[in-house]
């Protein structure tokens, strides 16, 4: 590894504004994805879309990623300004959001599908971009110094986007009075969005590489080869295993939560607010705890624990009853929500070497992408030959499945570290 300054000095004054500009970036981030994503769902409902457009909503952007994150990985690894390069693919998808905006002004049958196409063509550059940043973090941090600064976007992230969910659901109880009225404001929100979006990307251009990887040009000349080197690292794909596991589980329950509070428990914006406020709330307070808990017990403690709690949150939704009760079951979401998004990003950037991490990172976003693609449609195939009870659990089995995974790979890492230590 090469350090760019070798004067520590001046290198934690990069840290630090590192630190400082990451943080308000996750911040601006949030509030664009809270003023165009966060009643997403209900949108669609608006439009006059229906339990399947939900369920494609959250999965044609995963298989369409699938298809396309590595080209676009190469088309990143080959310019000499990354980061220049990351910020083009940002700004794509803020003009996608801006595009948002005109669908009320197609035909009223054509509504739904068209904001699922240009939400799936928008969530290609997004989701490049965002894994990208993943691996970017290595580069703009220390080691010693990821966990935390992963925490604390994330703990202040959330501390913003409970202010702006809160203002949201304010808003559309005083203004949205009916479908035109609430279609009209969404539309607001788009355009707000994506002008929020563009400072965003100016935060982002203020970060300044810390660590400086040389990346082999015949990583990416011929993938055939790098990939099965990759996933000849042990570390590596063990955890990927257990990822996926768990992540189709996870996946596959976001439109069968969207579902039972919209169609089942009749949620509008100013509801879907309160139970997202909820949950974020404890998650904001949580965010330390679980850093904490990582520096003390480790990532493979803690994903396991964190994981392990997320699979019993389906359990939970499919007891609430009312709004109510769900919206106090998204307290114990929020709690396990924070350590399980802190943990995985930790836990990838642990087992990724410093050399091609980007190509690691990309085939962790590949991989998740396909299960992405295929979980949300499970759910909702599930849910129409069963019930929308069966479906949640069915989606927490799954996910328990994956908590148990990890906790099989923690034995397993313990044992050989055991083993070594007998050897020596």
């Amino acid at each position: 590894m090469k350090i760019l300054w070798n004067n520590k000095g001046k290198k934690n004054t990069v840290v630090s504004s590192n630190m400082k500009y990451y943080i308000l970036n996750g911040i601006l981030f949030t509030i664009m994805t809270a003023l165009y994503k966060s009643f997403a769902d209900k949108f669609i409902t608006r439009l006059g879309g229906g339990s399947f457009h939900l369920s494609l909503y959250n999965a044609l952007p995963g298989l369409v990623g699938a298809f396309f994150m590595f080209p676009g990985i190469i088309l990143i690894s080959k310019t000499k300004n990354k980061k220049k390069t990351m910020s083009k693919f940002f700004l794509l998808s803020r003009i996608i959001i801006f595009c948002f905006a005109f669908v009320p002004f197609f035909p009223d049958k054509y509504r739904p599908n068209i904001f699922i196409i240009l939400f799936t063509l928008m969530s290609l550059p997004e989701s490049l971009s965002v894994m990208s940043l993943q691996s970017f973090s290595g580069d703009i941090f220390p080691e010693e110094n990821r966990s935390t600064a992963i925490s604390m976007r994330n703990k202040f992230s959330t501390l913003f986007n409970v202010i702006s969910l809160f203002i949201l659901g304010e808003i559309f109880n005083i203004v949205a009075h009916n479908n035109d009225q609430a279609i009209l404001l969404y539309q607001i929100l788009f355009v707000l969005s994506f002008i929020v979006g563009i400072i965003e990307i100016s935060t982002f251009m203020k970060l300044k590489e810390v660590n400086t990887i040389q990346m082999k040009e015949e990583s990416f000349r011929d993938l055939k080869i790098q990939i099965p080197k990759i996933l000849k690292n042990k570390k590596f794909s063990g955890f990927l295993i257990c990822s996926l596991i768990f992540h189709f589980g996870w996946q596959m329950g976001w439109p069968l939560f969207s579902i039972y509070q919209i169609k089942y428990l009749h949620a509008n914006e100013l509801w879907l607010t309160i139970i997202n406020v909820s949950s974020n709330v404890v998650m904001f307070f949580c965010y330390s705890y679980w850093n904490k808990l990582i520096q003390k017990k480790g990532n493979a403690f803690v994903i396991m624990f964190a994981t392990f709690g997320m699979a019993i949150t389906p359990i939970f939704y499919a007891l609430s009853y009312n709004l109510y009760v769900l919206t106090l079951t998204g307290l114990i979401t929020g709690f396990f929500t924070s350590g399980t998004l802190t943990v995985i990003l930790s836990s990838l950037l642990e087992v990724c070497p410093e050399e091609n991490r980007l190509l690691y990172v990309g085939l962790h976003a590949t991989f998740t992408n396909l299960t992405l693609s295929i979980a949300p449609m499970v759910g909702n195939f599930v849910l129409s030959h069963t019930n929308i009870y069966i479906a949640l659990c069915i989606s927490g089995l799954f996910r328990l499945i994956g908590s148990i995974a990890f906790y099989i790979r923690k034995k397993h890492m313990e044992n050989i570290v055991n083993s070594s230590s007998i050897n020596c």
